[in-house]
């Protein structure tokens, strides 16, 4: 079992030694503690990922806290199951969360369960966005690049026998246009 560490600081004017210090006070030697230096949501993570990567099995990911770790709870869901087929643990210094125990168990699941309500009301409000939007008469997507008139003169052009390119320049549209319109049935 080997004690990895992760700490993550913002790109500039943060220091990280107070977590690596506490990493250290935690068990993790100096050599198995990666920082990364990103931002929250949407910064790049190679260090984590690289860690993540390197999980043995009975290793345990040591952080000071799961806001240094994980982006959002999707994303803690998501790191969660990494270490579950990685056979490694979690254990989360602030908020006293430790995989090898079972409460710590129990609050992953847990997460894991909020993550899929996450996902399920986000695809449920989507729908019932688009299905409002239909009984309004819009459609989605984008709208065609032929109306009607220059379709049927697509198809007309197609059928008495010149070919797409030549039908594509007369109607100045790409070629991958007409075949989409030519293909659908009449």
């Amino acid at each position: 079992m080997v004690f990895r560490g992760y700490a993550r600081v913002a790109p500039q004017g943060q220091d990280p030694s107070d977590q690596a210090g506490r990493l250290r006070a935690a068990g993790v030697d100096d050599a198995w503690i990666r920082t990364d230096r990103s931002s929250g949501a949407r910064g790049a993570r190679p260090e984590l990922e690289a860690l993540l990567a390197d999980l043995k099995v009975g290793d345990v990911l040591v952080v000071t806290g799961l806001e240094r770790l994980a982006s959002s709870v999707l994303h803690m869901v998501a790191i969660g199951q990494r270490l579950h087929a990685a056979e490694a643990d979690l254990c989360s210094l602030d908020e006293a969360v430790d995989t090898r125990t079972p409460s710590g168990r129990g609050l992953l699941a847990a997460l894991d369960l909020l993550a899929g309500l996450q996902r399920t009301l986000v695809s449920s409000s989507t729908r019932a966005g688009l299905d409002a939007a239909r009984t309004r008469g819009r459609r989605g997507g984008r709208p065609p690049r032929l109306d009607p008139e220059a379709a049927g003169e697509a198809r007309r052009l197609y059928d008495e026998g010149h070919s797409v390119t030549e039908i594509a320049e007369r109607l100045a549209v790409p070629r991958t246009t007409l075949y989409g319109h030519l293909h659908r049935p009449s």
